[in-house]
């Protein structure tokens, strides 16, 4: 029952998008009211199902690849329902609709990305549960980020191209874009910041229950978002640089989501295929 609810989530986003690009299409600007729509059903539907997945684990579903990819889905709508009124950048929603769309429509193309290991993955303590959440929730500003990075170079070439002029009058000035992109940086750096500062309360007191794989990731992508930060302050990384850095450290951020994955599944080696459970 939970896939049938992120499933119809992952409708409501691709809506929002296919919308979006219909009206981009007929060089219209994107209708806000009908995309918010779909978005905040989309957003309901995918909490919904994400609440059962977690009752049925007993804990925070981000215990598998496909669980994972569904929390940062839902994490970048999250971020874009309750801080895009302050960026006020047209097309954010359009943008969080279609990122959001592709990584859950990703986890539910898998089915073997979808197991479900012992009930309580997280032991019980409360600490290493919220770290996890809140670092997930730090990938869904990072992935706004990306977007937003990536609308950046689609208006820069576009504008030293000449081409589709029409069509660029509707995207955001790379002035906006470039503030919305340092201030993502800023968010997302905070809150896998705290995401730490949480989680090594656990570390200090259970240090050889750590998972080093886990934790040499995260801390080297802590630090490479930090770099990027402190060269975007000094004025040595920004425009066009900036946003290939973000998309880039964005991919390379999902990518070490695998080895961190099949880390815990060594851990875990009684984890099943989900739909087995289900059925068992």
């Amino acid at each position: 029952m939970d896939r049938l609810f992120v499933i119809i989530g992952a409708l409501g986003y691709l809506l929002a998008f296919v919308t979006a690009l219909g009206a981009l299409r007929l060089r219209e600007r994107p209708p806000r009211s009908w995309i918010m729509t779909a978005i905040g059903g989309g957003f309901l539907f995918q909490t919904v199902g994400l609440h059962l997945r977690g009752f049925e684990v007993g804990s925070c579903p981000i215990g598998n690849p496909y669980e994972v990819l569904q929390f940062i889905s839902w994490s970048i709508i999250l971020i874009y329902l309750l801080a895009g009124p302050i960026f006020r950048l047209s097309l954010l929603g359009s943008l969080s609709a279609s990122l959001a769309a592709v990584l859950s429509v990703l986890g539910l193309a898998v089915p073997a990305w979808d197991t479900l290991g012992s009930r309580g993955m997280f032991g019980g303590d409360p600490w290493i549960e919220a770290h996890a959440a809140i670092a997930l929730l730090s990938y869904g500003v990072f992935g706004l980020l990306a977007a937003t990075s990536g609308l950046y170079l689609a208006q820069n070439y576009g504008l030293k191209s000449k081409r589709f002029s029409r069509l660029l009058n509707l995207f955001p000035s790379l002035v906006e874009l470039e503030s919305v992109n340092f201030r993502l940086l800023v968010l997302g750096c905070g809150v896998l910041s705290f995401s730490l500062i949480i989680g090594s309360v656990f570390w200090l007191n259970n240090w050889g229950e750590t998972s080093m794989t886990k934790l040499i990731f995260t801390v080297a992508l802590w630090g490479a978002y930090l770099v990027v930060l402190l060269l975007r302050l000094s004025q040595k990384l920004v425009g066009f640089s900036l946003s290939v850095a973000c998309l880039s450290l964005f991919a390379a951020a999902l990518l070490a989501l695998w080895p961190v994955e099949a880390d815990r599944v060594q851990a875990h080696p009684q984890a099943i295929p989900a739909s087995v459970s289900s059925h068992g």
